[in-house]
Protein backbone atom coordinates (compact mmCIF):
# COMPACT_ATOMS: atom_id res chain seq x y z
CA UNK A 1 0.00 0.00 0.00
CA UNK A 2 1.49 3.34 -0.77
CA UNK A 3 2.57 5.51 1.66
CA UNK A 4 -0.20 8.60 0.83
CA UNK A 5 -2.93 6.09 1.04
CA UNK A 6 -2.18 4.22 4.04
CA UNK A 7 -1.69 7.69 6.15
CA UNK A 8 -4.89 8.47 5.28
CA UNK A 9 -6.33 5.44 6.42
CA UNK A 10 -4.24 5.31 9.75
CA UNK A 11 -5.56 9.03 10.32
CA UNK A 12 -9.18 8.28 9.60
CA UNK A 13 -8.62 4.69 12.30
CA UNK A 14 -7.26 7.63 14.42
CA UNK A 15 -10.58 9.65 13.84
CA UNK A 16 -12.94 6.86 15.00
CA UNK A 17 -11.31 5.48 18.11
CA UNK A 18 -14.16 3.84 20.20
CA UNK A 19 -14.34 4.49 23.78
CA UNK A 20 -12.01 1.33 25.24
CA UNK A 21 -14.05 2.75 28.81
CA UNK A 22 -16.89 1.20 27.29
CA UNK A 23 -14.77 -2.06 26.21
CA UNK A 24 -16.07 -5.29 26.43
CA UNK A 25 -14.48 -8.56 25.01
CA UNK A 26 -17.83 -9.24 22.92
CA UNK A 27 -17.83 -5.41 21.35
CA UNK A 28 -18.48 -6.02 17.82
CA UNK A 29 -17.30 -2.60 17.53
CA UNK A 30 -13.93 -2.94 19.29
CA UNK A 31 -13.36 -5.55 17.65
CA UNK A 32 -13.43 -4.58 13.91
CA UNK A 33 -11.22 -1.49 14.95
CA UNK A 34 -8.65 -3.58 16.88
CA UNK A 35 -8.27 -6.11 13.78
CA UNK A 36 -8.39 -3.05 11.49
CA UNK A 37 -5.30 -1.11 13.20
CA UNK A 38 -3.79 -4.23 12.99
CA UNK A 39 -3.98 -5.11 9.54
CA UNK A 40 -3.04 -1.23 8.47
CA UNK A 41 0.02 -1.22 10.84
CA UNK A 42 1.17 -4.29 9.50
CA UNK A 43 1.46 -2.60 6.38
CA UNK A 44 3.72 -0.09 7.96
CA UNK A 45 5.76 -2.11 9.75
CA UNK A 46 5.86 -6.00 10.62
CA UNK A 47 7.71 -5.78 14.35
CA UNK A 48 5.73 -2.83 15.01
CA UNK A 49 2.91 -5.04 14.18
CA UNK A 50 4.11 -7.71 16.37
CA UNK A 51 3.90 -4.94 18.81
CA UNK A 52 0.28 -3.90 18.18
CA UNK A 53 -0.43 -7.61 18.22
CA UNK A 54 0.33 -8.36 21.60
CA UNK A 55 -1.02 -5.67 22.89
CA UNK A 56 -4.43 -6.29 21.51
CA UNK A 57 -4.52 -9.67 23.23
CA UNK A 58 -4.02 -8.30 26.88
CA UNK A 59 -6.96 -5.87 25.95
CA UNK A 60 -9.34 -8.01 27.45
CA UNK A 61 -7.81 -8.11 31.12
CA UNK A 62 -9.10 -5.41 33.10
CA UNK A 63 -5.65 -4.78 35.09
CA UNK A 64 -3.93 -4.44 31.96
CA UNK A 65 -6.03 -2.77 29.69
CA UNK A 66 -5.17 1.07 30.52
CA UNK A 67 -1.59 0.49 29.80
CA UNK A 68 -2.32 -2.03 26.76
CA UNK A 69 -4.40 0.85 24.90
CA UNK A 70 -2.10 3.58 25.62
CA UNK A 71 0.47 0.95 23.64
CA UNK A 72 -1.79 0.51 20.55
CA UNK A 73 -2.90 4.28 20.50
CA UNK A 74 1.32 5.00 20.31
CA UNK A 75 1.84 2.76 17.93
CA UNK A 76 -0.68 3.96 15.72
CA UNK A 77 0.35 7.15 16.12
CA UNK A 78 4.18 6.46 15.34
CA UNK A 79 3.34 4.97 11.98
CA UNK A 80 1.41 8.14 11.01
CA UNK A 81 4.64 10.28 12.14
CA UNK A 82 6.73 7.99 9.95
CA UNK A 83 4.15 8.18 7.43
CA UNK A 84 3.90 11.96 7.61
CA UNK A 85 7.66 12.15 7.21
CA UNK A 86 7.60 10.19 4.04
CA UNK A 87 4.86 12.48 2.06
CA UNK A 88 4.31 15.91 1.12
CA UNK A 89 2.92 17.98 3.81
CA UNK A 90 -0.12 18.13 1.96
CA UNK A 91 -0.58 14.58 0.70
CA UNK A 92 -2.75 16.02 -2.45
CA UNK A 93 -1.48 14.68 -5.69
CA UNK A 94 -1.68 17.28 -8.49
CA UNK A 95 -1.38 15.60 -11.92
CA UNK A 96 -0.32 17.88 -15.10
CA UNK A 97 -2.71 17.40 -18.37
CA UNK A 98 -1.74 14.49 -20.05
CA UNK A 99 -0.50 12.56 -16.90
CA UNK A 100 -3.24 10.16 -17.49
CA UNK A 101 -1.50 7.10 -16.75
CA UNK A 102 -0.55 8.65 -13.22
CA UNK A 103 -3.68 9.06 -12.78
CA UNK A 104 -4.84 5.94 -13.47
CA UNK A 105 -1.93 4.25 -10.77
CA UNK A 106 -3.02 6.54 -8.21
CA UNK A 107 -6.97 5.89 -8.07
CA UNK A 108 -6.34 2.16 -8.93
CA UNK A 109 -4.36 2.28 -5.56
CA UNK A 110 -7.14 4.12 -3.78
CA UNK A 111 -9.55 1.39 -5.43
CA UNK A 112 -7.09 -1.36 -4.39
CA UNK A 113 -7.39 -0.66 -0.63
CA UNK A 114 -10.88 -1.45 0.07
CA UNK A 115 -11.38 -4.25 2.03
CA UNK A 116 -15.42 -4.01 1.83
CA UNK A 117 -17.07 -1.68 0.05
CA UNK A 118 -16.36 1.39 -2.72
CA UNK A 119 -18.65 4.52 -3.55
CA UNK A 120 -18.08 6.33 -6.27
CA UNK A 121 -20.10 9.43 -6.82
CA UNK A 122 -19.56 11.02 -10.28
CA UNK A 123 -21.96 12.98 -12.37
CA UNK A 124 -19.51 12.15 -15.78
CA UNK A 125 -19.04 8.37 -15.25
CA UNK A 126 -18.89 6.42 -18.15
CA UNK A 127 -18.51 2.12 -18.86
CA UNK A 128 -14.67 3.04 -18.50
CA UNK A 129 -15.31 2.82 -14.52
CA UNK A 130 -14.97 -0.78 -15.29
CA UNK A 131 -12.10 -1.59 -17.16
CA UNK A 132 -10.08 1.12 -16.04
CA UNK A 133 -10.60 1.14 -11.78
CA UNK A 134 -13.07 -1.44 -10.67
CA UNK A 135 -10.20 -4.23 -12.12
CA UNK A 136 -8.54 -3.19 -9.02
CA UNK A 137 -11.51 -4.63 -6.68
CA UNK A 138 -10.68 -7.11 -4.20
CA UNK A 139 -13.54 -10.06 -4.57
CA UNK A 140 -15.16 -9.73 -1.36
CA UNK A 141 -15.45 -6.04 -1.98
CA UNK A 142 -19.10 -4.34 -2.66
CA UNK A 143 -19.54 -1.32 -4.88
CA UNK A 144 -22.09 1.41 -5.69
CA UNK A 145 -21.46 3.93 -8.26
CA UNK A 146 -23.16 7.27 -8.25
CA UNK A 147 -23.81 9.57 -11.21
CA UNK A 148 -25.81 11.72 -13.50
CA UNK A 149 -25.09 12.10 -16.80
CA UNK A 150 -25.55 9.06 -19.44
CA UNK A 151 -27.11 6.86 -16.96
CA UNK A 152 -28.68 4.55 -19.48
CA UNK A 153 -25.79 4.26 -21.03
CA UNK A 154 -24.01 2.53 -18.73
CA UNK A 155 -26.44 -0.11 -18.05
CA UNK A 156 -25.29 -3.14 -20.62
CA UNK A 157 -21.86 -2.78 -18.82
CA UNK A 158 -23.27 -2.80 -15.37
CA UNK A 159 -25.53 -6.24 -16.44
CA UNK A 160 -22.79 -7.95 -18.08
CA UNK A 161 -20.57 -6.90 -14.94
CA UNK A 162 -23.25 -7.96 -12.75
CA UNK A 163 -23.56 -11.31 -14.24
CA UNK A 164 -20.13 -12.09 -14.07
CA UNK A 165 -19.41 -10.77 -10.55
CA UNK A 166 -22.31 -11.37 -8.77
CA UNK A 167 -24.93 -8.50 -6.78
CA UNK A 168 -21.64 -6.91 -5.89
CA UNK A 169 -22.29 -3.68 -7.44
CA UNK A 170 -25.55 -0.84 -7.52
CA UNK A 171 -25.44 1.83 -9.23
CA UNK A 172 -28.14 4.92 -9.34
CA UNK A 173 -28.73 8.60 -11.15
CA UNK A 174 -29.54 11.59 -9.25
CA UNK A 175 -29.59 15.00 -10.25
CA UNK A 176 -28.21 16.28 -6.85
CA UNK A 177 -24.34 15.04 -7.69
CA UNK A 178 -22.05 17.58 -8.27
CA UNK A 179 -18.91 16.30 -6.89
CA UNK A 180 -16.11 13.21 -7.71
CA UNK A 181 -15.67 11.42 -4.78
CA UNK A 182 -14.64 8.08 -3.35
CA UNK A 183 -15.38 6.50 -0.32
CA UNK A 184 -13.41 3.85 0.93
CA UNK A 185 -14.43 1.49 3.51
CA UNK A 186 -16.69 4.19 4.95
CA UNK A 187 -14.68 5.82 6.75
CA UNK A 188 -11.77 7.26 3.89
CA UNK A 189 -12.50 9.70 1.24
CA UNK A 190 -10.67 10.67 -1.64
CA UNK A 191 -11.73 13.81 -3.91
CA UNK A 192 -10.93 14.02 -7.58
CA UNK A 193 -10.25 17.41 -9.45
CA UNK A 194 -12.11 16.34 -12.83
CA UNK A 195 -14.56 13.13 -13.57
CA UNK A 196 -12.88 9.56 -13.89
CA UNK A 197 -13.23 9.41 -17.15
CA UNK A 198 -11.87 12.51 -18.56
CA UNK A 199 -9.04 12.68 -15.30
CA UNK A 200 -5.66 14.70 -16.84
CA UNK A 201 -6.81 13.74 -20.33
CA UNK A 202 -6.67 17.64 -21.24
CA UNK A 203 -6.20 19.66 -18.20
CA UNK A 204 -4.66 19.45 -14.74
CA UNK A 205 -6.62 17.81 -12.02
CA UNK A 206 -6.08 17.11 -8.36
CA UNK A 207 -6.45 13.40 -6.16
CA UNK A 208 -7.37 14.68 -2.52
CA UNK A 209 -7.72 12.79 0.91
CA UNK A 210 -10.49 14.81 2.61
CA UNK A 211 -10.11 15.30 6.52
CA UNK A 212 -11.35 12.71 8.88
CA UNK A 213 -12.94 15.04 10.71
CA UNK A 214 -15.41 16.06 8.35
CA UNK A 215 -16.07 12.56 6.55
CA UNK A 216 -18.59 10.94 8.40
CA UNK A 217 -21.10 14.25 7.51
CA UNK A 218 -20.08 14.06 3.98
CA UNK A 219 -20.95 10.39 3.62
CA UNK A 220 -24.03 11.38 5.85
CA UNK A 221 -25.14 13.59 2.93
CA UNK A 222 -24.35 11.17 0.54
CA UNK A 223 -26.39 8.51 1.78
CA UNK A 224 -29.27 10.66 1.94
CA UNK A 225 -28.65 11.31 -1.98
CA UNK A 226 -27.98 8.30 -2.58
CA UNK A 227 -31.70 6.68 -0.96
CA UNK A 228 -33.76 9.13 -2.87
CA UNK A 229 -32.24 8.22 -6.29
CA UNK A 230 -33.28 6.41 -8.64
CA UNK A 231 -31.70 2.68 -9.67
CA UNK A 232 -30.77 2.49 -13.49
Amino acid sequence: MEPEVLLAQLRALFERTPDFEQYSPTSRDHMIWLGQGHALVARWNTLEAISFKLAMDHVPIDLLRDNNVAKIFGIIQRAIADLELQVPDSISTVFGAGEVYDIFRALNKVISSAEKSIFIIDPYLDDSVFDHYLTARKPEVSVRLLLTKKADELKPAVEKYISQYGPVLEVKKSRDVHDRVIFIDNYVCWVLGQSLKDAAKAKPTYLAPLSPDVIPAKLRDYEDIWAEANEI
